[in-house]
């Protein structure tokens, strides 16, 4: 048989396998032995384990486990000398997260030579090294990367890697052997095994005798948070870019150790859609991403068409999808040398559903996924030559393209905060990106100075200058105005840091050693006044200073900056110990002998005296919690200071915050796990999450703080909304954002009554899982959002200059994504004596907006800690009408209700833990919310204060 005749018949048998499965699917016990539909030796091997000979079921019968994926990959290296399995870390939930190397036994013999063969060809050594000849690339194999259910809810792709490992392994002659010579497949069954896990047993569950197609069927309705999401409930594929879970580092972590030419990142979509492959909308690609990549992805499309032209299959192309995020699966590999490509396939979301189309049933779902992964690995056989070429050319056209540019490098500063500085070296080596130290102190192209001491600089002219300008970049206008995700990611932005650009004349007399390794150092105790430092000794007492019960003198008490990201850590687990800790309202001022020694609102204050605990517990306590945070204390020996005094009544003490985060239908999976990793995983805060639908029976006294983050709380039961009402007068902290934050103005400050289960809203059941931007404006919120809408699109016209009343139902997406904000960088300003705004360390910060709502103003001036600029926006897309609208309003207002408080947050304080900037203010009102005082409003100066 000719060579190019045998992926047709490959095909072919998978059509046949598959086709198999869905028989068995309707019948269950219905089929013989996968072996006996297989043609003969001249091309398979017999003896190879099928999935069923393992798992005990066919492909597509039912929904395969994390745990039977990985047993089955175990089995399949174990009996092929062209696999290997390697554990490359585990997920939250402890699942291990597996890659399988596939390529021809000798390649698999010097594998790890290839690895830095290829490498040491494709990228650059310094300005001056000259691309790889022809005959260089000719010697390397391409890299494919298989990448599968990242959403694990969209199951049809991980259980389509068993029997593309199957093919892999099985399949023989001459012609397959050569293609595995020139290819290297790293396969990665499941890029989200705790989604894929949770989702497989609610559909195994649900599955009959008789599968049930009924679109209303149980199996078909997940409860929330569904499987979609990771443990603490991310959407994994955006987390390319933030890298903040483990199952993104260790896939960055392949990623870039292979550098691979093509990547395929398999998904799923509505039910009632058809295949989608990419490439996308033309006009949405990152403008980071060289044209050359979307000329190779239509070439390689003609391959996947191929594949599902064979049985006439329904798909789609350069529509709905773009490639602008460079966080997604598919569109960070473009901005990595890579060719990235998303396949999205219609969903049964079981095993079986009705559609507008017919029956979609899931082996047919997963047969769409084996045809275009088998012909992503025909696209990178026959464009070897051409995807290595492009490969080359991407990286060393990156230092031209940087020299072009200027050259130099970006600075960026967090002055005062180890801990985040540490974060954000450790974010930018996950990818790739070269860091130094500074020699010297600097001036910026815009004259501002840069210590030395707090200032690192990241030379553009590297293989990563591309991800890099993408990732400093502030553009606030782009060529097309829809966004399938977020506009902006600028890293400076969302970590709060300063920066600025370095010009490249006397670049390499300031740079210094490149930074390798960051690391948190250890806390302690600095002595104030030149005392010696007393250092803990194994005893349990202090080397230099005996304690008060030997007639010697302790510290009167310690002091902590609470500008560093780790204080609130280092505060919790002060109090948890039983340390008592008091707020600094007013800034202080210590003498020490290099200097005075300011300490700002917000500071912690430690005292050694005033404790249920001896002051050499309190030392040893201190020293423990500092140890682990990374933050030092000063200790100081009188309480009499400059500024505000220690014992001053301006210094409240602050107690244990035991919060409730509430969850459930209707409530923003994606914000929820936020706030859930932000304060479990990052500040090893306990949060207790409660079901919505429980708050009407809870005994809220057990909490100091209820969290409402983004969602639907029209439908809470008024016995609910009472409870809630008195329990923060009762002295609790209520905290909500966004639509949560709305409700709470309406419902808790002002006491309206709730009206339930009204209206055709209320009667909605349960929604499908969002397959767009699942952080945009709900349809809900759009239609909340119509008639402010309208008022400001009355006077557009469009560039022909007909009036917008003659709309085009073509134009209907363009002109409704108008007036959306498509994920943004807004600039707050802070007022810096405010409780919530303590420690932030400028007057101004960046917050992450995507959507169009705001906070209805306090008639109290004085609750408003935070509001928008006059010219807010920062980077990213927002229409001159939201900015003006936004312009100006509250972004934060906090203040009293009863004896408790009120902490209202127009935007996600913890957008996808990469926006580091804005966490303070659900820190602050954790910590410090109980503290706020009570302020009459300036209409009211003259009436007697009830609370005096």
């Amino acid at each position: 048989m000719p060579s190019a005749a045998r992926p047709a018949r490959a095909l072919s048998m998978l059509r046949r396998l598959l086709t198999l499965a869905l028989i068995v699917a309707a019948t269950p016990g219905a089929a013989a032995e996968l072996q006996d539909y297989l043609p003969g030796g001249r091309v398979w091997n017999r003896a190879t384990p099928t999935p069923a000979s393992v798992l005990g079921f066919e492909v597509g019968e039912r929904h395969v486990r994390p745990d039977q994926l990985v047993r089955y990959l175990e089995v399949l290296a174990e009996s092929s000398e062209r696999m290997r399995l390697e554990t490359i870390g585990h997920s939250h939930e402890g699942r291990p997260l597996v890659i399988l190397t596939v390529t021809s036994p000798e390649n698999q013999a010097r594998l790890e030579d290839i690895r830095t063969g290829r490498l040491e060809a494709l990228l650059p050594s310094g300005p001056d090294d000259a691309a790889p000849t022809d005959e260089e690339l000719a010697a390397l194999p391409s890299v494919l990367y298989l990448a599968y259910g990242v959403h694990g809810n969209e199951a049809s792709g991980s259980n389509a890697a068993l029997a593309v490992a199957y093919f892999l392994a099985a399949s023989q002659g001459p012609a397959f052997e050569r293609r595995l010579q020139n290819t290297v497949i790293l396969l990665d069954p499941s890029l989200n095994p705790d989604g894929l896990g949770r989702f497989a047993h609610w559909v195994n569950m649900h599955r009959g005798n008789q599968v049930v197609a009924d679109p209303e069927h149980r199996e078909h309705r997940e409860p929330w948070p569904n499987g979609r999401t990771n443990h603490y409930w991310f959407d994994l594929n955006r987390d390319w870019l933030p890298a903040q879970h483990p199952e993104s580092r260790a896939r960055l972590e392949v990623f870039h150790r292979w550098k691979p030419n093509l990547l395929g990142d398999f998904h799923e979509m509505g039910t009632n859609s058809t295949y989608f492959f990419q490439p996308g909308v033309p006009t949405r690609q990152n403008p980071r991403t060289p044209q050359a990549n979307l000329e190779l992805t239509r070439t390689i499309a003609r391959f996947h068409a191929e594949a599902l032209d064979q049985d006439g299959r329904l798909y789609y192309t350069e529509e709905t999808f773009d490639d602008f995020y460079p966080g997604k699966g598919s569109t960070y590999p473009d901005l990595n040398g890579s060719v990235g490509i998303l396949f999205e396939q219609a969903s049964a979301r079981g095993h079986a559903q009705r559609t507008t189309s017919g029956l979609l049933t899931f082996p047919f779902a997963i047969q769409n996924q084996v045809r275009t992964s088998l012909s992503m690995f025909r696209a990178a056989l026959e464009h070897r030559q051409e995807l290595l070429r492009y490969q080359a050319d991407f990286f060393h056209g990156a230092l031209r393209e940087a020299r072009v540019s200027g050259g130099g490098a970006y600075l960026i500063s967090l002055e005062g905060d180890v801990a985040r500085t540490v974060e954000l070296l450790q974010l930018l080596q996950d990818h790739q990106i070269r860091v130094h130290t500074l020699r010297q102190d600097v001036t910026s192209a815009d004259g501002r100075r840069f210590s030395r001491d707090s200032t690192f600089a990241i030379p553009r002219g590297q293989a990563q200058h591309r991800l890099i300008e993408s990732l400093f970049d502030t553009r606030t206008s782009f060529q097309d105005n829809t966004f399938y995700d977020v506009s902006t990611w600028n890293l400076a932005l969302a970590f709060d840091a300063a920066f600025g650009r370095l010009e490249q004349k006397g670049l390499e007399a300031v740079l210094g050693p490149e930074v390798r390794q960051a690391e948190l150092p250890r806390g302690s105790v600095v002595e104030a006044q030149g005392q010696p430092k007393m250092a803990l000794v194994s005893g349990g007492g202090f080397e230099g200073r005996e304690d008060h019960a030997a007639g010697r003198k302790m510290p009167y008490a310690y002091l902590l900056d609470w500008s560093s990201s780790a204080a609130p850590q280092a505060l919790y687990q002060l109090l948890a110990a039983g340390v008592r800790v008091r707020l600094a309202k007013e800034p202080m001022s210590v003498e020490t002998p290099e200097g005075a020694r300011p300490f700002e609102r917000g500071s912690l204050i430690v005292p050694s005296g005033a404790q249920e605990m001896e002051p050499a517990a309190v030392r040893q306590a201190l020293e423990r919690v500092l140890a682990v945070s990374g933050v030092d204390a000063l200790a100081v020996d009188t309480g009499l200071l400059d500024g505000a005094d220690l014992g001053s009544p301006k210094a409240p003490p602050l107690t244990l915050p035991r919060p409730l985060l509430v969850v459930g239908s209707g409530v923003s999976t994606y914000e929820a796990g936020e706030i859930w990793h932000l304060l479990d995983r990052r500040y090893q805060i306990p949060l207790s999450l409660v079901e919505k639908a429980r708050l009407k029976d809870l005994d809220l006294s057990a909490y100091t703080h209820v969290l409402m983050v983004d969602g639907r709380y029209q439908d809470l039961p008024i016995e609910a909304v009472e409870s809630l009402r008195r329990w923060v007068r009762g002295g609790g902290v209520l905290v909500a954002t966004k639509r949560a934050a709305i409700w709470a103005h309406e419902m808790i400050t002002s006491r309206k009554t709730p009206e339930m289960g009204t209206g055709p809203k209320a009667a909605r059941g349960p929604q499908r899982p969002v397959e767009a931007n699942p952080e945009a404006p709900t349809e809900e919120g759009l239609e909340d959002l119509a008639e402010e809408a309208s008022a400001a699109k009355g006077t557009a016209t469009r560039e022909h200059g007909s009036p917008s009343w003659l709309a085009t139902y073509a134009d209907y997406e363009q002109e409704r994504a108008k007036d959306l904000v498509s994920g943004a960088a807004f600039q707050l300003e802070l007022d810096p004596t405010h409780p919530l705004a303590f420690g932030f360390p400028e007057p101004t910060v960046a917050v992450f907006r995507n959507h169009s709502r705001l906070l209805q103003a306090s008639p109290n001036p004085y609750e408003t800690p935070a509001r928008y600029s006059s010219h807010p926006l920062l980077a990213g897309y927002a229409s001159e009408t939201q900015q003006l609208r936004i312009a100006g309003t509250p972004a934060v207002v906090a203040g009293r209700v009863g004896n408790g408080a009120v902490v209202r947050l127009a935007d996600n304080p913890a957008f996808r833990s990469y926006w580091r900037a804005s966490e303070r203010f659900l820190l602050n009102a954790l910590f410090f919310g109980s503290t706020l005082k009570r302020m009459v409003p300036p209409d009211r100066w003259l009436e007697p204060d009830p609370g005096r």
